[in-house]
C-alpha cells in the first residue's frame, strides 16, 4: 500500500509538472511579430515600416508616453482584405511597448459571434481567465464607441482582453504589460496634474509672445511706411 501511494503521488507530481509547462508555454507578451517591452525601433522593424518617425508624443514628463498607429501593408499576392487586422495602435512608455490595441476589419469579422471570437483567441492563447475583474481601458484611449470586454487572458505579467464595440459592432484585442501599463498610468496622471498646474503660466507666456510678435510686425510696417512716405 505504501508503494502504491508513493507511485500515485509521483504520478501526480509528474502530471502537475507537465501541466505547469503547458500553461507557462502560453506567451501572452506576443502578438504576431510584436512583443511587449520592445522599443519603437524594434516594433518598426517587425512591422516593416519607416513610420517610427511618426510617433506621436502624448506626454514628455515625468515619463515619455508615445503611440504609433500602423496598418498592415497591402500585398496583392495575398488577395484583397485577407488580413483581418484593420490597424494596430502601439503605445510606449520611455520607449518600451506597454500596450497594443488591435482593431479588426468589420468585413472580416462580420457574422462571427462572441463565442467564435473567443474560440479563435483561445486557440492562440489558451483558456479564458475565469472570475477575474474586467480590465481597465487602454491608457490615453478615448473611444467614441463604447467597448465591452468579452473575455480576458492573464498571466503574472501580461493580460489580453477581447472587446466588442457596442455601436460599431467590431472587435478588438488589447495586449498589455501589467507592470509597464501601471507605470504609464501613473506617469499620465502626473503629466495631467503638471499640465493643469502650469497652464496659467503657459497661457500668459503665449499671450506675451503673441503681443510681442504683433508689436514687432507693427513696428516693421511703421518703419517701411515712414521711410517711403512723401507728402
Amino acid at each position: 500500500m505504501r508503494f502504491h501511494v508513493s507511485a500515485v503521488l509521483g504520478t501526480l507530481v509528474v502530471l502537475l509538472a507537465m501541466t505547469t509547462v503547458v500553461v507557462s508555454a502560453v506567451d501572452l507578451d506576443q502578438y504576431r511579430d510584436f512583443r511587449l517591452g520592445s522599443s519603437a525601433a524594434l516594433v518598426g522593424k517587425a512591422a516593416g515600416t519607416t513610420q517610427v518617425g511618426d510617433l506621436q508624443t502624448l506626454h514628455a514628463r515625468p515619463a515619455l508616453i508615445q503611440e504609433l498607429q500602423w496598418r498592415p501593408p497591402y500585398r496583392p499576392e495575398q488577395g484583397a482584405g485577407l488580413d483581418p487586422v484593420r490597424d494596430v495602435v502601439f503605445r510606449f512608455v520611455d520607449d518600451q511597448l506597454f500596450q497594443m490595441l488591435v482593431t479588426y476589419e468589420r468585413s472580416r469579422t462580420e457574422g462571427l459571434t462572441a463565442a467564435d471570437m473567443i474560440a479563435a483567441i483561445t486557440s492562440a492563447y489558451g483558456p479564458v481567465e475565469r472570475g477575474s475583474s474586467v480590465p481597465r481601458g487602454p491608457v490615453g484611449y478615448a473611444a467614441v464607441d463604447t467597448a465591452t470586454v468579452l473575455a480576458t487572458w492573464r498571466n503574472e505579467g501580461s493580460s489580453i482582453a477581447l472587446q466588442h464595440y457596442d455601436y460599431g459592432g467590431g472587435y478588438s484585442l488589447v495586449i498589455t504589460s501589467l507592470a509597464l501599463e501601471q507605470r504609464a498610468r501613473t506617469a499620465t496622471a502626473s503629466a495631467v496634474a503638471i499640465d493643469k498646474t502650469e497652464a496659467p503660466a503657459r497661457e500668459a507666456a503665449r499671450l506675451k509672445s503673441q503681443g510681442d510678435a504683433s508689436r514687432d510686425a507693427a513696428e516693421r510696417t511703421r518703419s517701411v511706411n515712414k521711410g517711403g512716405f512723401k507728402p
